[in-house]
């Protein structure tokens, strides 16, 4: 029998069995999710699961870094999404409460309001009640965690930046449709093109965050072997390197050096929030905030040696800054 998909109008033929049966599915054109409902002897009527009206899923990103924003956006360009970019936590929350998207991908180290605070006040709004939110874990390094965090601040999922290319696209569609795109083993070419966005978003993330100092490679692998790219025939064409954009102008006194470090810096507290939230509020509230934590924080002081010079270290204190400006919001959130 002939099926119309209730967006698109496209039209595709089901087996009758199949049309019987309470089932979901996905316009392969426009990919609207919907369900067939047969109500008694009556034919099987088309209705959507809670598409948007145009058909479009909005989707929110919020990250500082706009090389990053550029290559998240390649990642979703090929998909019917209506894509909302912010740099800062303010932005994010204020475009959010304007657009009502489908979803909102959160960086966790946003500036002006870490990411948990925008997830808990979208979360505190009955009318952004049908917003899904995911957060961005910001250390790229899949070797440092091998756990998931406990807690994600009311959001509904999180994703690591080296897993955006290959998962990011099937957490949307599942978080805002309730289905996934058909599962598809990617070509070698597709694999590439992962693997050549997962190397860019790792390139952005070291660029931006080091400060006069090598970084240790070592320490944060450029992929996870497991999504190496089989060999290809011929080599992916690459697009011509354009020139990178104008960085947002730096406050008064800072050197390009202190702003990266002192990004780094709110980048290592909120991953070491993320992943342990139970043991901040439990330290917060017993006053052993740093010795709970000791072992994170040893690792994110290692990282910040690593990437910050010795003349930047010397003349700031951005790492400790960043502790005590978490552990004040925390603290009156908390209320205590």
């Amino acid at each position: 029998m002939l099926i119309v998909c209730p967006n698109c109008k496209k039209r595709f033929d089901i087996e009758p069995a199949t049309a019987g049966e309470a089932k979901k599915l996905r316009c392969s054109s426009c990919r609207a999710v919907f369900r067939l409902v047969r109500k008694e002897q009556q034919v099987p009527q088309v209705q959507p699961e809670a598409p948007p009206a145009s058909g479009r899923l909005k989707v929110v990103i919020a990250n500082e870094s706009v090389p990053f924003c550029e290559a998240v956006q390649k990642v979703l360009s090929s998909e019917p999404f209506e894509l909302f970019v912010c740099n800062d936590g303010k932005e994010a929350l204020e475009t959010v409460r304007r657009v009502r998207p489908e979803l909102l991908l959160l960086d966790v180290a946003l500036p002006t309001m870490f990411g948990f605070e925008v997830c808990e006040r979208v979360r505190q709004d009955p009318s952004l009640s049908g917003v899904k939110i995911v957060l961005i874990a910001s250390i790229y390094d899949k070797t440092r965690y091998k756990r998931s965090p406990n807690s994600l601040y009311g959001a509904d999922d999180y994703i690591e930046k080296h897993h955006i290319p290959d998962l990011l696209v099937p957490m949307i569609y599942r978080l805002a449709c309730g289905a996934s795109p058909q599962v598809k083993s990617p070509d070698a070419q597709e694999l590439a093109a992962q693997e050549e966005t997962r190397s860019e978003i790792r390139q952005f993330e070291v660029r931006e965050t080091c400060a006069g100092a090598q970084p240790d490679t070592a320490t944060a692998p450029a992929a996870p072997e497991e999504h190496a790219a089989p060999a290809a025939p011929a080599a992916v064409p690459r697009e011509e390197p354009q020139a990178e954009p104008q960085a947002a102008a730096a406050p008064a006194g800072l050197s390009e050096a202190q702003l990266k470090a002192r990004r780094l810096a709110r980048i290592i507290v909120s991953d070491i929030v993320l992943y342990n939230q139970a043991k901040v509020e439990k330290g917060l509230r017993h006053g052993s905030f740093y010795d709970l934590l000791a072992d994170d924080i040893r690792e994110g002081e290692q990282l910040y040696r690593q990437r910050v010079s010795q003349e930047v270290r010397d003349a700031t204190s951005y790492l400790k800054d960043a502790f005590e400006d978490l552990i004040a919001k925390k603290r009156a959130e908390l209320r205590i």
